[in-house]
Order: structure tokens, then sequence, then C-alpha cells
């Protein structure tokens, strides 16, 4: 049996993420996932952070709520799969809190590598696929 594999989908918002997280789950028969929102305690959580009435979250706020729903969801999808042998194949992963929460709202990156490493138990993806899309063809 082949050891299986955490990949990860990178990029700025709609530079095809989803779409080819999609197509390699399908060519690889792997769990096709997503943070935030991979599980209903996440998909309560991303209702939160996507809400644009939320107006006054602070940045910490915003990445501890972001490491609870990757905690979640490394206990509830990515680890049962890959215990199973199944690959997963995840649209966006803990590098994006580093982006957003790290380099975005000015948060000091090591310490959201700690929070992160601890959220999932130090379960990184093996494998990101950064998309790196010029401006003008991101829809």
């Amino acid at each position: 049996m082949t050891a299986s594999h955490y990949i990860a989908f990178e990029g700025a918002e709609a530079c095809g993420k989803s779409t080819q997280a999609a197509l390699l789950a399908d060519r690889l028969g792997a769990v096709l996932t997503r943070e935030t929102g991979g599980t209903a305690v996440g998909a309560r959580l991303r209702a939160i952070l996507h809400d644009n009435a939320v107006t006054n979250l602070t940045a910490r706020a915003e990445a501890l709520m972001t490491a609870a729903d990757r905690a979640q969801h490394i206990v509830e999808v990515v680890a049962p799969a890959l215990e199973a042998g199944q690959n997963v194949v995840s649209d966006r992963s803990l590098y994006s809190t580093l982006a957003y929460q790290g380099f975005g709202r000015q948060l000091p990156v090591e310490e959201l590598k700690q929070i992160n490493d601890w959220a999932t138990a130090g379960r990184w993806p093996q494998l990101v696929v950064f998309l790196d899309t010029p401006e003008e063809m991101i829809t």
C-alpha cells in the first residue's frame, strides 16, 4: 500500500484553487476539503469570518478562529482520511493564515506558526501548490 498524502492549494482569491483542488482530488480519488469551513463547526466559524457585517473582529481573534477551524478540520477530516490510506486535497491550509493574519494583519508569523502547529498537532500539508495567477486573469 502506498502512503497517503496531504496536499493543499494556496493562492489569491478567485485564482482557481477550488477548481484545481477538485480536479486533482477527482484524479487521485482523494478526499476533497477546504479551510475554513470543512466541517460543521468550521462552517459556523466561516460564517462569522466571511460575514461583512462583522467589522470589529480583532486580528488575534480572527487568527484564533481560523486555528480553531483548522484543529477541528484535522481531527475530523484530514487525519482520519490519511490514517485510512486516503489522499487529502485541501482548498487552503494553514499557509493562508500566515499570509492573511501574518503578512496581511501584521501578526507575528512565528507566533502564528506555533499556534497552528499546536492546533494541527504538527500535521502540515506535505505538498503545497501555490497558484500564482496574474491579476488580470482572476475573475
